[in-house]
């Protein structure tokens, strides 16, 4: 019987020992959030533009937020929240009062916005996404263990080949081209799923899912002698694009004068659950603003998507390339 073997490592964005250069989250490349994505959206309608361009060279952020094709198509009206309206203390009661009736949440970063001293030149873009997705059934803890030839252990689940015949309806390879080049879905409680992508390319990792769906074999079965691992993630991330702000955008008389983007992410044996809350401030200078064998591991770089029920494009993207998201 032919051996797989699934394990699960994310990318991060600091130099480590282990790690093969630097990641930096700011820069979009190894990581993809839907609100912030949203509010990029949101903003190019609102300045009647197709790209947000700036004066002088745009930063690569920028480009990554362009070229992506994400919109509210790809995930479901009860997965997200989003507003825009010229800054005022009754925009923020607003937002608070909204989201806790729609999620039950209160907000991590809107007193991080200078809501005292705006007029209605300055607007605020907002979103809050929000997911909490179950396997159908518990994954098993397994033992801890290095990730990617790491100093320390970290802590794992899956199974083993003495149990894979339970989640043959739940684990589904989608192809394996080499040792470095293979992928897997697993599916959830309410039809989400969950691919993980094991590669060594440093692509934007949206960009790389649609590589997926090239490869992609059908009528790939796990087999009873397969294995999965898959280690426990978390994330808790607030970043702010800097290249972004105080610059002019061509062709308008705006400026993005505040950017937010705070992230929560887990992942365990049970499921996934994600917490995504952005904010952008945008100033209009001079005008009133109007209203062969094959082992599946994922101990070497890999990137993680969850896309919606039948959907096309994931709502969640991240690369893999190191320990600091990992858990002990």
């Amino acid at each position: 019987m032919k051996k797989i073997i699934f394990f699960l490592v994310i990318c991060c964005i600091f130099l480590v020992s282990n790690a093969a250069h630097a990641y930096d989250l700011t820069k979009r490349h190894d990581i993809f959030t839907p609100a912030f994505q949203l509010i990029w959206q949101d903003f190019k309608e609102l300045i009647s533009t197709k790209k947000i361009n700036f004066k002088g060279i745009d930063p690569s952020v920028a480009w990554v937020l362009n070229s992506n094709r994400f919109t509210t198509d790809d995930i479901s009206l009860d997965s997200y929240y989003k507003i825009a309206q010229p800054i005022s203390l009754s925009l923020k009661a607003k937002i608070q009062r909204e989201i806790f009736e729609k999620f039950g949440e209160t907000s991590q970063i809107l007193d991080n916005i200078d809501w005292n001293t705006k007029g209605n030149n300055d607007i605020l873009l907002y979103a809050l996404f929000k997911k909490d997705v179950k396997f159908p059934k518990e994954f098993y803890i397994l033992s801890s263990k290095q990730f990617n030839n790491s100093k320390d252990e970290y802590k794992f689940f899956g199974f083993n080949k003495e149990n894979a015949k339970e989640f043959t309806s739940q684990v589904k390879p989608l192809f394996y081209a080499y040792d470095w080049d293979y992928a897997i879905s697993i599916d959830t409680q309410s039809g989400d799923r969950i691919v993980l992508y094991r590669t060594d390319s440093k692509q934007n990792v949206y960009d790389l899912y649609s590589q997926i769906d090239k490869k992609a074999v059908n009528n790939i079965k796990l087999s009873d002698n397969d294995e999965l691992i898959i280690p426990f993630i978390s994330i808790d991330k607030q970043i702010e694009y800097k290249e972004l702000q105080n610059r002019k955008i061509n062709n308008t008389k705006f400026i993005i004068a505040k950017t937010i983007d705070d992230i929560k992410f887990n992942l365990d044996n049970k499921g996934a659950k994600l917490r995504n809350e952005s904010a952008l401030e945008a100033v209009e200078m001079s005008l009133r603003f109007p209203d062969k064998v094959r082992i599946f591991d994922f101990s070497k770089p890999f990137v993680l998507y969850m896309i919606e029920k039948d959907k096309s494009l994931p709502y969640f993207a991240l690369r893999i390339n190191n320990t600091d998201f990992l858990v002990k």
